[in-house]
């Protein structure tokens, strides 16, 4: 694999990971806050053993609604 097709890949990853945040904003009427890869252990459901892997942390806070005075 060349150098140029990960970094398209990369970029391509980058605009769906976007889109699906603001899916997530618009559907929870918040704004995403932070997000993290972190290292989770977890069950193997073919060897039944834990192992590590890898999981994507997502916080939200909700908007601010403002009211205009009139």
């Amino acid at each position: 694999m060349t150098r140029d097709a990960t970094e398209r890949e990369v970029s391509e990853a980058e605009k769906r990971v976007g889109a699906m945040l603001e899916k997530l904003e618009e559907e929870t009427n918040s704004e995403v806050e932070k997000i993290a890869l972190e290292d989770v252990v977890d069950t193997n459901t073919q060897t039944g053993r834990p192992e590590v892997q890898k999981a994507v942390d997502i916080r939200v806070k909700p908007k601010v609604q403002r009211k205009w005075t009139k």
